[in-house]
């Protein structure tokens, strides 16, 4: 048995290495601070053919922009080419020095020695060749976070290790696993409880325990087409702060890809499984005899990339309380005809990604989702027309700096449906803007860019949301469409809605937000938020020690 096992292993590695090699197949999570870098010189202008709207993004991908941004250094200051610079060394543009704690063939330096406080890459074991690639890092961070509400103070002290091994076997099968387990040192844990990251975690939110997170995947490439199955993080939407599509903040969302790329165009079909948490007649919401129905969402993303940006237009379905259906995992149909030949039980919708640059140094960005329309019903309030958009500029200032404005509007309804199992939610939770229906936002950004892994972020903005009318003891009196979770009553709601209609919620926030790398690997970041919820002000200040990012 053995014996068949190790044949069949050196069959399938000798198939990998007679394929065309495309090295670096893996993916490059979203908390790599490289996309910051290349969302800066995107707009610059000397990235043809490249969007940030759908993340992450391969390594060979991010090391091509990387190479594309070289060819363009005159374009650059100096403080752009010392983040380049530094970029190039971590993903191995420039000549990069290696340290492992267990040798290979390929690297040897132990660091365990003087190297611990090198700026040499750190890692478990590293191995590269011309086709295989396999680098295994530890991951650990200690955070505080300190905040204030009028005169309450409180204040939490997390620690968290984990471990990241990733690769490349045969230039074209990508793979990447990161687990971390967490606990909370010291302090208050409900306060930890308000980070929305945490309260994903059902492990720390529900069971009483301690945290942990885990993001897989593995990717096959073979010339222009790729499938991708795991775990992990992703956003899809463009935008400056704004992603209405999918962004982090539901927890991430294990899916089936399938994708043919070229330069100038890309089309991808995605198939999600979702978690409909248990209605509130349930009284159990996790353990081994919780009932969750199965929920799924399938994503057909078509997308044109000429040299000045990028035109995306995606269809989506979401189904639930049924098996898989093989109508919908057909990556190549129309999912909208598809659900009315399904007796339209399911919520479709479709999402509209523009990113243009008219010129250097000024980048356009917007999207439009369209949940539901009746186009006879358009300027009339009618509740059904449930859309939600956003548009915002970007532009390059002197001194390394970029600025931009958002404005970012969701209609009332939006995201609900007939069927609450439909809406548009993962585990509890919107899995695209954080945004609730009935509710904008007004946005300025400015990013810094001095030369270093971090960039400093400062974000504030202005919110307004018309929530639900509720009584003391949480009965719903007025429903305005406010809340993702509560449909449309047919009968009893009323047929217009007025935008911005309920109690109102008027939010003004302001952030700022940078780091500093000590040496390779080992990180200080800090985070200070400052928001004002209807004349009550709260602070939160965190700071993390990190060994990588993650």
């Amino acid at each position: 048995m053995q014996t068949k096992w190790s044949y069949n292993l050196i069959l399938f590695l000798s198939f990998l290495i007679l394929l065309p090699v495309y090295a670096q197949v893996e993916h490059v999570p979203v908390t790599n601070p490289v996309y910051l870098f290349l969302e800066h010189v995107e707009i610059k202008g000397i990235l043809p053919h490249f969007s940030s709207s759908e993340l992450p993004l391969q390594r060979s991908q991010v090391i091509d922009a990387l190479k594309q941004i070289r060819k363009n250094a005159s374009s650059l200051n100096n403080a752009d080419i010392g983040t380049l610079n530094r970029f190039e060394i971590e993903f191995e543009i420039q000549k990069r020095d290696n340290s492992v704690i267990f040798y290979s063939k390929s690297d040897s330096s132990q660091v365990l020695s003087s190297k611990f406080l090198s700026n040499d890459e750190k890692f478990i074991y590293h191995y590269k060749d011309s086709v295989h690639s396999c680098s295994v890092s530890p991951l650990g961070s200690i955070e505080g976070i300190y905040g204030k509400e009028n005169d309450t103070s409180k204040k939490v002290l997390l620690g968290n290790l984990g471990i990241r091994i990733f690769g490349t076997l045969g230039g074209v099968l990508g793979y990447y696993l990161q687990a971390t387990n967490g606990v909370v040192v010291s302090g208050d844990k409900s306060f930890a409880l308000e980070d929305k990251k945490l309260q994903q975690n059902v492990k720390f939110s529900q069971l009483n325990s301690d945290f942990d997170f885990t993001e897989s995947h593995i990717r096959f490439q073979y010339d222009w087409f790729y499938g991708i199955i795991g775990k992990e993080t992703r956003y899809s939407g463009s935008g400056i702060n704004q992603r209405l599509f999918i962004s982090s903040n539901s927890p991430s969302m294990n899916a089936l890809s399938l994708g043919a790329r070229f330069e100038s165009f890309e089309y991808r079909f995605t198939h999600f499984n979702l978690t409909d948490l248990p209605d509130s007649t349930s009284p159990l919401k996790n353990g081994a005899y919780t009932r969750i129905p199965p929920k799924y969402m399938a994503v057909h993303r078509f997308a044109l990339k000429p040299e000045w940006g990028e035109i995306a237009f995606s269809e989506f379905l979401i189904y639930a309380n049924r098996a898989v259906d093989l109508a919908y995992i057909n990556p190549f149909s129309f999912l909208k005809s598809l659900e009315h030949s399904l007796h339209d039980r399911d919520n479709s919708a479709m999402n509209l990604d523009i990113t243009v640059r008219p010129v250097g140094g000024i980048q356009i960005k917007g999207s439009y989702l369209l949940d539901d329309i009746i186009f006879s019903d358009i300027g009339k309030k009618f509740w059904s027309n449930k859309t939600a958009w956003n548009i915002g500029i970007m532009a390059a200032l002197p001194y390394s700096t970029d600025i931009g404005i958002e404005y970012a509007r969701i209609e009332p309804y939006t995201y609900t449906h007939y069927n609450p199992s439909n809406n548009m939610t993962n585990d509890g939770m919107l899995f695209g803007t954080y945004l609730n229906p009935n509710s904008d936002e007004f946005s300025l950004q400015l990013q810094f860019n001095y030369g270093y892994r971090y960039p400093l972020v400062v974000r504030c903005g202005y919110q307004r949301h018309g929530a639900n009318v509720l009584d003391s003891a949480g009965k719903l009196i007025k429903n305005v469409g406010g809340d993702p979770f509560q449909t449309h009553r047919g009968g009893i709601d009323p047929e217009e809605v007025t935008f911005l209609d309920g109690t109102r919620q008027n939010i003004f926030f302001i952030q700022f937000q940078t780091g500093f790398e000590i040496i390779r690997g080992f990180n200080f970041k800090g985070i200070y938020t400052v928001k004002n919820l209807e004349g009550k002000a709260s602070n939160v200040f965190r700071l993390m020690f990190s060994y990588e990012d993650f």
